[in-house]
């Protein structure tokens, strides 16, 4: 017999009134508390992008191999952005290099954008992670490829985007104990600090036009001339 999934009404989101509702819900009584969110549009699978068509694959070659291109080859984009292999991992994860960076902000509502803004059927999904226990304020000073653990990183505000988008990262590690690397929502340390919260399809596209009246759009939350662009291709086609 098929089983049937549930969900969780309270984590069921219909509307932008419901979403800041339900993240009010959370527990933030510690005001030193520091929650991170993520938007996507598939479930669980909180992979960062050079895990995800095979987390069993050790990367690590790889990705100092195209570290090191970056360097040579990409020099005169880098300026002061290449002190150590951490810096250019968050660089090149925000212009589309697969790292083992996965992307977080520490503003729901841009969360909610991109989890929104994704396809245009299904359900979407935003993650809440309570980061406080995996945040390694000593990360700049270590070598990405040899972590213990799975950690929480608070980026550089270098970058336009990182600062548009209230950016965070989670930096992966590959568990040679498991040969893989494991998913967050699978990770018997973290999952129980992350909260799912489930956003309506039929909810999606009125919720970007709410969110566009606080200022959360593409314009925005990608400050140059194609973040324009989208920006003015979205509002055309939702008039």
């Amino acid at each position: 017999m098929r089983k049937v999934r549930t969900i969780n009404q309270d984590n069921y989101i219909l509307s932008l009134t419901k979403f800041i509702e339900r993240i009010e819900f959370l527990d933030f009584s510690d005001s030193n508390s520091t929650y991170l969110f993520r938007g996507q549009d598939v479930k669980g699978s909180l992979l960062p992008s050079i895990a995800r068509s095979d987390p069993k694959e050790d990367t690590t070659d790889q990705e100092k191999e195209q570290l090191h291109h970056l360097k040579l080859i990409g020099s005169n984009f880098l300026e002061g952005n290449s002190e150590n292999d951490v810096d250019l991992l968050v660089l090149a994860q925000h212009f589309g290099l697969k790292t083992r960076l996965l992307d977080w902000s520490s503003n729901p509502l841009i969360a909610l954008w991109f989890a929104c803004s994704g396809r245009k059927e299904g359900d979407s999904y935003v993650y809440a992670l309570n980061s406080d226990a995996f945040l390694d304020k000593n990360i700049y000073s270590k070598d990405p490829f040899k972590l213990g653990k799975t950690s929480v990183l608070q980026p550089r505000l270098n970058n336009e985007r990182i600062i548009a988008q209230h950016g965070w990262f989670t930096l992966h590690r590959y568990a040679k104990s498991n040969s893989k690397f494991v998913a967050l929502e699978k990770n018997t340390q973290i999952k129980k600090y992350i909260t799912e919260l489930t956003i309506s399809q039929k909810s999606r596209e009125d919720i970007l036009k709410s969110l566009d009246r606080y200022g959360i759009n593409s314009r925005t939350l990608f400050p140059d001339l194609e973040g324009l662009c989208k920006y003015l291709n979205w509002k055309d086609e939702s008039a």
